[in-house]
């Protein structure tokens, strides 16, 4: 093993010293969000930690630097957010990408220093056999502050969004409290070298990410791959306007949730969470609009069912303001396999922003061997965003017959509309009092109105073999309800079909289990009968 160790240093210095690298020089770059499938941290300052080299994102979370070839770590800090940082990072090639998550602080009162991270993983593995990461670590303030958890994951990023993190080969470890944790991932599909990258963050969302990297020889005795085939992909937008970032809540600290985790007060985090729930509608982002969106890409293609599949895909993407391809990230075949011949990859990365063209490719990877599929371009849309204005929140007195209306913007091709009611008294869980008709019309922003003569959605309206109706009924006289909007956008390409979609409002998952649900949610009392 000693030998094998020694011999994969030198294998690392003999890359890095035989790469083409243009005067000497390599270029870091990449992309800096606040969350996961998030929106881009502009004026963030990026810093080269052995060189003292600086720079700043811009606009779209975009950096990108010069440093000598090399090993590097990276630190990224801005005013109001917590600290990002990476170690380890390597320049195989003269262009490395690497992009990464700085959330807005929690907590103004705790430390933004990183948490600190001991890792030992074997660097060399054989065909078949699984890695070994041993990871232990400490925060700072640790009576303040705590790991929230820990994330291992294999060829690219992790997290703990699971939806998000679809194709990911991963394991997370939400009890991670700092003390040494064994992680083991199977290496299948992988070959060559390998990056694993080690994440924890703690609670006041300072981020530390270590990247080891293991070796095995690819081998040339593999079949030549085919092709992938007909690439084609969804863009999804979800406006979340529900997303917070620094929280204005007196009885929420960083250190009260440390304490009430580790005393296990179920009562204390109840009460946290009652706080943060009450001050939904006050609280702000510092200095933003309450308005966050988060975007990914789901992209499907085919391979020869005939055929043995590959070791794996390797997914390249290419925006429109750059001028290559960079990997996105690689997934073994057998993981991204959903049905014989045809196989899936979900893009949640830094870099899918709402309104820039995304352009892909996918190569099929059998040892030093590939195959390169023909390209796909779509768009991701803007955020999408409904109004629910009548019945007002907290209003009362309201017609037993009410008009559901809401206000629509940045509207695309064709919009997806319905208006849901349940009943806030009932306590069974079937509390679905009124589900109206889904209405797919053109798209267009401004107050929706279907029928002409009455205000937004009419309750009771139903859908019959000549259209639509009115059922006749009606709700009960001095009773709470809650109506909430369904909304969604999306842009259809030459054929028809949907290429992007954007969700304004979808509680209750009707879109798609995107593990991500939202929207406006107006509270309302009728009265005996009389108008609004």
């Amino acid at each position: 093993m000693q030998k094998k160790l020694i011999l994969f240093g030198l294998l690392l210095a003999l890359l890095v010293a035989c790469a083409d690298f243009p005067d000497g020089k390599a270029t870091i770059s990449g992309y800096v969000v606040d969350m996961k499938a998030g929106e881009p941290v502009a004026g963030s300052t990026v810093t080269i930690l052995q060189t003292g080299n600086e720079t700043t994102t811009d606009e779209n979370g975009f950096y990108s630097i010069e440093v000598p070839p090399g090993q590097y770590s990276i630190r990224f800090e801005k005013d109001g957010y917590a600290t990002s940082l990476v170690q380890g990072l390597i320049t195989f090639d003269p262009e490395t990408r690497y992009s990464t998550i700085q959330r807005p602080l929690f907590d103004p009162e705790v430390t933004t220093r990183p948490p600190r991270l001991r890792v030992e993983v074997e660097q060399w593995y054989e065909p078949g056999e699984t890695v070994t990461v041993t990871v232990s670590g400490s925060v700072r303030q640790p009576r303040k502050n705590g790991f929230t958890y820990l994330d291992v994951a294999i060829g690219q990023q992790g997290g703990n969004s699971g939806y998000l993190n679809g194709y990911v080969r991963h394991q997370r470890v939400f009890t991670f409290d700092g003390s040494e944790v064994e992680v083991s991932l199977p290496t299948e599909g992988y070959s060559d070298i390998v990056p694993i990258y080690i994440v924890a963050y703690d609670i006041n969302g300072n981020r530390t990410e270590v990247v080891r990297y293991i070796y095995r020889e690819g081998s040339d005795e593999l079949p030549d791959p085919l092709a992938p085939s007909e690439l084609s992909g969804e863009a999804t937008t979800f406006g979340d306007i529900a997303v917070f970032g620094p929280l204005n809540v007196p009885t929420v600290s960083g250190r009260k949730i440390v304490a009430a985790l580790k005393a296990g007060d179920l009562d204390a985090i109840a009460a946290m969470a009652n706080a943060v729930q009450e001050a939904r509608g006050n609280v702000s982002l510092q200095g933003e609009e309450l308005r966050k969106a988060i975007s990914w890409v789901d992209l499907s293609f085919g391979y020869d069912p005939e055929a043995d599949p590959p070791e794996a895909f390797e997914i390249f993407r290419k925006r429109a303001d750059e001028s290559s391809f960079f990997l996105v990230g690689r997934v073994a075949a057998a993981d991204a396999q959903t049905e014989e011949g045809t196989y899936a990859f979900r893009d949640a990365s830094p870099g899918v922003q709402p309104g820039v063209e995304l352009t892909y490719r996918v190569d099929a990877i059998n040892g030093r061997k590939r195959a390169a599929s023909e390209t796909f371009t779509l768009t991701p849309l803007p955020p999408f965003y409904v109004t629910a204005i009548s019945p007002a929140d907290n209003s009362s007195n309201v017609d037993l017959r009410p008009g559901y209306l809401m206000s629509l913007e940045n509207s695309a091709d064709v919009n997806i509309l319905a208006a849901i009611v349940t009943d806030r008294v009932q306590a069974d869980g079937a509390n679905v009092e009124y589900f109206s008709p889904v209405f797919t019309v053109a798209g267009a922003d401004g107050e929706f109105n279907p029928f002409s003569g009455f205000s937004g959605i009419p309750h009771g309206v139903v859908r019959t073999d000549s259209g639509y109706g009115l059922s006749g009924a009606m709700l009960q006289p001095f009773h709470a309800y809650d109506w909430m909007p369904f909304a969604v956008t999306v842009s259809l390409n030459e054929d028809g079909e949907i290429e992007a979609s954007s969700i304004a409002a979808d509680l209750f998952e009707l879109w798609g289990p995107f593990a991500v649900k939202d929207g406006p949610v107006n509270t309302f009392l009728t009265g005996a009968g009389g108008g609004q």
